[in-house]
């Protein structure tokens, strides 16, 4: 390699970071630049791993590493062996590692690393999950032994106390009005720290015990102590395994000293006046050292600083969601003709007539394609409604016009079901179907050879479909199933295979509005609200765990009529709580409850081939009972299972039993679904008899909603919502709705955030969304 400048190595890295595809020099981006900083001797060991691997590497993590890099070469004058971090000059920067700032050796930036914590900018934003009120000074005489408390005094004597696991010390604080003991376990370093004649503020749950007060959990100060340097408010953050809330709090402190200036303020002065809030950097250090907001305001969130942070955050991802939808309204596509003869021929071949929702939903995604213009289409329906063949036609008029489209669903098992399902028929039609999974087997090297030589119309696959080995000749259709698995960011990347592909996602679980404007802020909705005509409604019943006897004597009789069931179990391994575990379960039905069936258990952690070979056995009816995690939930469809049984039925929600009830009652015998749940409080009882009194999706998840609260109903981090430092769409509704009125208002003044007061919001956008809504395209 020919020796290269430090400035034309950060101008490829400078390339590189805008496709993060490894492209940017001929041989490859991580061979050079690892080669590179051997040359050159200037590298920390993980580095060189991190290069090494760099095509295993997700997008978020090649990210991560170029910007630790480049700061890091910013950093310093010029490569040398030899040369330290430590002996480098910090540069205040936002980019640069946590590596430079000051206290902060290897040891302590790996456990900061595993907090996620990589950069300045991370550990800025890295804010308190909550905080502890110390309350006042009191003098020792005063406490009450109620709460946290704190006293402060003088280190008067030392004991060692002998027990059964070695010597116990306990530190003699005096303040002249009484004594406290600090109880030492495991902490007999404080002897060197607590030395006798110490002034020492303690803030600690205090009880009285043996004639004196103590506490075995404890904060302390030391030093000579006024009562105007005491934080009555302490930020409690996120730890990790040998990281002191005190050594992560002076790290925060030191990269608020050095590096707080760098952060840009984003919003506009004349928004910031109008809404009350703070300046954005003022916001942050509030939040670490809290000056000016009650203790109950911090604790709900709802300080003035929170507030300013969150409201930033929703803004910003609103803003760029309304940008990308008004740029995609300005692309041209080639038009799908109203008519489509392959997708009529396909529906004159199915065995039922489409419902007149379907069709309505199935009309309005023809105008989408036959428009010119991209479609962004939300398809929202209940279980059972018919989504998949909405989408299947669909994908026919795409691939009638020579284009390809990739149908990306949760589960390989589910994948496998829809490959099973259509392959044959489309087959008939002339259309090319490939089933994409993970690995990295014979069959799926060709596939992805036939993909990009445009000899698959039409590729079914899980999270797969996204990896970047994944090339499409001429990419038409993004299909998304079960978008709540998924999320905007997965959706993006996979949008990223095509200049301008079609989008159309559907979900089973409905969303409310303001929830769905940070979801699907730039997709149409269409609502499939009518099930298949003949379609019976399943029949729910509930037992208390103590008589699953019953239960399984009706389960019984139902397989003995020619039925196939299911048994869902919550839990995978053994655990103390008393939870079903399908291995117990299964061996349990084998030898008492179901002796005479035949039985086959699958799970999350069986190897694709053996779950394949499970489903395929019972979708031929050569297995009578499935035992099952919740792996089934989604999609599987076996006509002959018109049985389930949910053991612990009060360990899933309310949404998600209604998916699995969604399972059985397919074909022409009507569905049982039998609950067993612990009935033992009031919360659970209701939740039953809602599941037993109706089989509308949308009430249910109305009421599971009210009943649990948005966070538990839909799971925070499982459903792709994108990773905000501070806002949470579930529990921050108001203020979601606020920016999102504010987005709307900026956005008819500015279309593209041109205006001087408007360019840093652009700014920020391009910096924190840009990856994953192409808005380097706007404008």
């Amino acid at each position: 390699m020919a020796r290269c400048s430090k400035e034309v190595v950060l101008r490829v890295i400078e390339q590189e970071k805008k496709k993060l595809d490894n492209t940017s020099v001929f041989g490859g981006f991580n061979r050079f630049l690892k080669g590179w900083l051997q040359k050159e001797g200037h590298h920390p060991e993980e580095w060189l791993g991190q290069l090494e691997g760099y095509e295993d590497l997700s997008r978020e993590e090649r990210r991560r590493l170029l910007l630790t890099i480049e700061s890091a070469l910013r950093a310093s004058p010029a490569p040398g062996k030899g040369v330290s971090p430590k002996s480098r000059k910090f540069v205040p920067s936002l980019a640069q590692p946590v590596r430079y700032l000051k206290g902060v050796g290897p040891a302590l930036e790996k456990k900061l690393n595993r907090l996620e914590i990589f950069t300045v900018e991370d550990l800025l934003f890295f804010f308190p999950r909550t905080y502890r009120d110390r309350g006042t000074i009191k003098p020792i005489r005063s406490l009450q032994g109620v709460g946290i408390e704190t006293i402060q005094g003088q280190v008067v004597q030392h004991k060692i106390e002998p027990t059964r696991r070695g010597p116990l010390l306990k530190v003699v604080v005096s303040d002249g009005t009484g004594e406290i003991r600090l109880v030492c376990f495991n902490r007999g370093y404080l002897a060197q720290v607590l030395k006798k004649g110490t002034w020492v503020r303690v803030s600690g749950n205090f009880r009285y015990a043996f004639g004196a007060w103590e506490t075995a959990t404890f904060e302390y100060e030391v030093g000579k102590l006024r009562t105007t340097d005491f934080e009555r408010l302490v930020p409690v953050y996120p730890l990790t395994e040998g990281l002191p809330p005190k050594k992560l709090r002076a790290v925060i402190l030191s990269a608020l000293e050095t590096c707080l200036h760098e952060v840009p303020e984003v919003l506009p002065p004349a928004l910031r006046e109008r809404l009350q809030i703070p300046a954005k950097r003022e916001a942050i250090r509030e939040l670490h050292l809290p000056s000016t907001a009650s203790f109950e305001e911090l604790q709900a969130r709802r300080s003035p600083a929170h507030l300013a942070l969150i409201l930033e955050e929703f803004l910003l991802f609103a803003l760029s969601l309304k940008i990308r939808r008004r740029t995609l309204e300005t692309f041209q596509v080639p038009p799908c003709p109203l008519e489509s003869p392959l997708a009529e021929r396909f529906i004159r071949s199915l065995p039922f007539s489409l419902t007149e929702a379907q069709k309505r939903v199935c009309l309005e995604i023809a105008h989408d394609l036959a428009s010119g213009r991209v479609m962004n289409r939300l398809v929202q329906g209940d279980v059972g409604s018919g989504k998949t063949i909405v989408a299947v036609i669909s994908a026919l008029r795409v691939v009638e016009t020579g284009r390809q489209v990739a149908f990306m669903v949760p589960t390989e098992i589910l994948a496998e079901q829809h490959y099973s399902r259509f392959r044959e028929p489309l087959a008939a039609l002339g259309v090319r179907v490939g089933l994409l999974k993970g690995g990295n087997t014979k069959e799926k090297r060709q596939l992805l050879e036939a993909i990009q030589k445009k000899e698959v119309d039409i590729v079914i696959g899980t999270h797969a479909l996204i990896e970047e080995k994944v090339a499409f000749a001429d990419l038409g259709l993004v299909i998304v199933d079960e978008q709540h698995r998924f999320g905007v960011l997965q959706r993006a990347k996979l949008r990223e295979k095509a200049t301008v592909p079609h989008t159309l996602v559907m979900t089973a679980t409905p969303i409310p509005r303001t929830l769905a404007l940070t979801l699907y802020g730039d997709l149409d909705v269409s609502v499939v609200d009518e099930k298949p005509a003949g379609r019976k409604p399943t029949r729910t019943l509930c037992f208390p765990l103590e008589e699953r006897f019953k239960a399984y004597n009706r389960v019984r009789k139902l397989l003995r009529e020619g039925r196939q069931a299911y048994v869902v179990c919550p839990a995978i391994e053994e655990s103390e709580e008393e939870i079903a575990n399908v291995q117990e379960v299964f061996e349990e039905l084998q030898k008492k409850w179901l002796s005479e069936f035949r039985i086959e258990v699958i799970h999350g952690k069986l190897s694709s081939r053996e779950k394949e070979d499970i489903m395929h056995r019972f979708s031929r009816g050569d297995v009578d009972v499935l035992v099952a995690t919740s792996v089934i939930e989604v999609g599987i469809d076996v006509p002959r299972a018109s049985v389930m049984v949910v053991e612990n039925a009060e360990r899933f929600g309310l949404a998600q039993l209604h998916q699995l009830r969604g399972r059985i009652g397919r074909g022409s015998e009507e569905g049982v679904c039998i609950l067993l749940a612990a009935l033992s409080g009031e919360n659970v009882r209701k939740r039953m008899a809602i599941l037993t009194a109706t089989d509308d999706g949308f009430r249910i998840a109305e009421e599971d909603l009210r009943l649990r609260g948005p966070g538990e109903f839909y799971g925070v981090r499982q459903h792709g919502v994108p990773e905000f430092h501070l806002a949470d769409p579930f529990a921050d509704w108001p203020l979601l709705e606020r920016a999102h009125q504010e987005a709307e208002r900026i956005i008819t003044e500015d279309p593209f955030l041109e205006r001087p007061e408007h360019r840093p919001l652009r700014q920020e956008i391009e910096r924190r969304f840009g990856r994953y809504l192409e808005f380097g395209e706007v404008g």
